[in-house]
């Protein structure tokens, strides 16, 4: 049996390395690892060496390197080695590693003393005259001055080597406890490096700030924990969410964008682990901003979450094995994990689908079925996290029962599910509670706008009983109401984007709603203030300027003021001054296709097609952009501002909103009462249509294009707020000789 080496030998006791007094080796210097079973079985080492020499190590693993010591690890199947299991160690194997040797780290620490010198000098230096330097005579105490403590007098030189040495006590600590200097990501002109005190702090900020809204990470674990023992790609997840709003260093989540997309897709590539999928869920939940939908990946980046998840078995944590390679043990600790994880996971996608207007890919198999009476279920997935997995399961439910396409459903029975689902949900609320009832009743809300948005699919002329629009209303304001609330106490900055995506749909229903022959039955000087105050949250909420949530605020703004100003807040038929050589032209047009398609009869359901020209006509709160699902109302939106825009239009986008944001609010604050005809007056923005006055009116749809299947001309990544080629010079020709007339 080998003996532990002594102390006096210089070898660490951490190692747990063993060395025989008796054993050849030793005296070579070679060291033979303890925690070995099998080399140390029943005392002697019986097996042949050829055997020996067969089983041997072709390569040791990333640690085992660094400390050049011996290594059990097998390749293939990958089995990690014993020092690393025992030491709670990540065990890798990579071609490329090579050891840093300590000459190397002790440069570094001269380097970063070397830097801490430079940064209190620079502080010195920037002392104002009123702060007292550290050579500066202090001024007599009298008796009109109290001092808590007196102010010891020292001098520069000992106080500066007092620092110093502090410093390299700091770095020596750091050293000896395996925690590296700086944090690096990227190389070459995309490296950015992070100090220990930087990421401390954006750690913190990010489980003070963002982890309420979504807790399912461990505050407890270090930074070091879930960079070395978790995944590096879960660290800079962590990282790019604090430094969304990182007052400490301006521009870091421009400077990580491009590194942390690499690591992104390098991590998905190269073996992913559940900690992928965290991280995966944090992107997804706060994505890096965009300023254009082609350059959005979110969406991409979510079905790659979903499959990277159902690829490590999450779906079925309890049989990790049947999907894995090597022999896989997990403890119960671990099992949790990965359900919490899974939950979360089906979570996360269920709002981004919800928030980009796409079909789910969720999967709520059993593994989802919690009951909140099961203690042993609140354990694994905590009160606050069951709720959101509950009300993301009604949003999920509610697309497929309203949103999906019914052939045979008609106006009245889609009314009767709407309200079904309606009383449903709201029975689900109340029989289940988290702990977090303030951030819970805001995703209730944005669940509840989500259902409500809905009504804008019926096509019931009958004003009169079109109650679902006044829960439209109420839905929005109400979720309105808790988004403004969170502006006022700062918190709207760190909520989901999807928060923000859902406030955007919620503008925009009450900005068609009240452009609408509906208006006269709602509050419409309130609704003109949610409207407006929606712009100006929404355009303080965005993360840099001229991203992706700028730009629709902006879009927002511009249509409201055009709607409200250049006409009255209701339908064209209450308007008869609106007449003018354009429309007369768009009413000539609009008999003709209704002759036509009098003549032909339709081939397809208009469940599958885009609603003609005929159909916006007779319902003015219709919907053109109808594949959106509870978002086609925003697309819808944006379709008809590109139409009241010249060529250019969205060219001109981007400096409208870095140097002249449009105003919403119109000159006359007032709101005309019912009934009032208004003129038309010129309007303020030089590129708008003055042709298209409401959201509400028809729009002259050429030839073609009101038959137009959604997917041939809507592209959902690249058509939004995007400029485009003229549509007359289309490539395809599709849609007919007369398409831009």
């Amino acid at each position: 049996m080998y003996q532990s080496m002594s102390p006096t030998q210089g070898t660490s006791a951490h190692h747990a390395f063993a060395i025989s007094p008796t054993s050849p080796t030793s005296a070579r210097g070679f060291k033979r690892s303890a925690s070995s079973d099998e080399d140390n079985e029943n005392g002697d080492d019986t097996r042949p060496s050829s055997a020996r020499r067969n089983t041997a190590v072709k390569r040791a693993c990333n640690e085992c390197r660094q400390q050049k010591l011996k290594c059990n690890v097998q390749q293939d199947p990958f089995v990690s080695c014993a020092r690393c299991q025992k030491q709670n160690l990540r065990c890798v194997i990579e071609p490329n590693f090579k050891r840093v040797g300590k000459r190397n780290r002790n440069a570094e620490m001269e380097k970063e003393m070397e830097y801490l010198r430079e940064r209190l000098a620079m502080y010195e230096g920037s002392q104002g005259a009123g702060k007292p330097k550290l050579n500066a005579p202090q001024p007599p105490m009298d008796g009109s001055t109290f001092a808590a403590e007196p102010i010891p007098k020292v001098e520069d030189e000992a106080f500066l080597q007092t620092q110093h040495q502090q410093v390299a006590a700091t770095s020596l600590l750091d050293l000896r406890s395996g925690s590296p200097m700086f944090y690096p990501l990227g190389t070459g002109e995309n490296h950015v490096r992070l100090s220990h005190s930087e990421v401390n702090e954006l750690f913190t900020e990010y489980f003070q700030l963002y982890h309420p809204f979504l807790p399912f990470l461990d505050q407890v674990r270090s930074p070091d924990e879930y960079l070395s023992q978790d995944h590096k790609l879960l660290f800079w997840a962590i990282i790019s969410v604090a430094a969304r709003r990182y007052g400490g260093r301006p521009g870091l989540l421009q400077d990580l964008a491009k590194p942390l997309t690499d690591l992104i897709w390098d991590s998905i590539r190269n073996q992913p682990n559940h900690h992928v999928v965290k991280a995966l869920c944090l992107l997804c939940t706060w994505p890096i901003p965009a300023e254009r939908t082609v350059t959005d990946p979110t969406f991409i980046l979510c079905g790659a979450m979903m499959q990277v998840a159902m690829q490590i078995g999450l779906h079925q944590p309890t049989h990790a094995q049947d999907f894995a390679r090597t022999k896989v043990r997990l403890r119960q600790e671990d099992i949790n994990d990965r359900m919490r994880t899974w939950a979360v996971c089906n979570t996360v996608a269920q709002t981004v689908s919800t928030g980009n207007g796409q079909p789910s890919i969720t999967l709520y198999n059993s593994t989802l079925e919690f009951e909140v009476d099961d203690e042993n279920d609140m354990r694994i997935l905590p009160p606050t996290l069951f709720v959101r997995l509950r009300q993301e399961k009604a949003a999920d439910r509610i697309g497929r029962m309203l949103y999906s396409t019914h052939r045979d459903r008609t106006d009245e029975e889609a009314v009767i599910y709407l309200n079904m689902q309606a009383e449903r949900f709201k029975s689900e609320r109340k029989s289940v509670d988290g702990v977090d009832n303030e951030v819970e009743d805001l995703y209730h809300r944005a669940v509840s706008v989500h259902l409500h948005l809905h009504s804008f699919f019926l096509a019931d002329p009958r004003l009169e009983r079109r109650e679902d629009l006044v829960a439209l209303y109420f839905a929005a304001t109400g979720f309105l109401d808790c988004v403004f609330k969170l502006h006022r106490e700062n918190r709207l900055l760190f909520v989901p984007y999807y928060i923000l995506q859902m406030s955007l749909a919620a503008g925009f229903a009450l900005l068609k709603l009240l452009n609408s022959d509906f208006a006269g039955r709602l509050p419409v000087e309130q609704g003109r203030k949610y409207v407006l105050q929606t712009v100006e949250v929404l355009r303080k909420a965005k993360v840099w300027p001229n991203d992706l949530l700028d730009r629709f605020a902006e879009v927002l703004a511009q249509l409201w003021k055009e709607s409200s100003r250049g006409r009255s807040l209701h339908s064209m038929s209450q308007s008869p001054s609106l007449s003018n050589t354009g429309m007369s032209a768009f009413n000539h047009h609009f008999q003709q296709q209704q002759q036509q398609q009098q003549q032909q009869p339709q081939q397809q359901s208009p469940n599958h097609q885009r609603r003609s020209s005929t159909t916006i006509h007779d319902d003015p709160l219709g919907l053109i952009v109808r594949s959106r699902k509870s978002m086609s109302v925003v697309f819808d939106c944006v379709w008809r501002w590109r139409e009241a825009q010249v060529s250019g239009g969205a060219d001109q986008l981007d400096s409208t909103v870095m140097t002249n944001p449009t105003n919403p609010d119109s000159s006359s604050n007032s709101t005309p009462p019912p009934g009032t005809i208004v003129e038309n007056p010129a309007h303020t923005l030089p590129n708008f249509n003055p042709h298209l006055n409401t959201l509400s009116m028809p729009l002259a749809l050429p030839q073609g294009l009101a038959s137009a299947n959604s997917f041939e001309f809507f592209d959902s990544v690249s058509w939004m707020l995007d400029s485009q080629n003229d549509w007359n010079n289309y490539p395809t020709g599709g849609f007919g000789t007369d398409f831009g007339a």
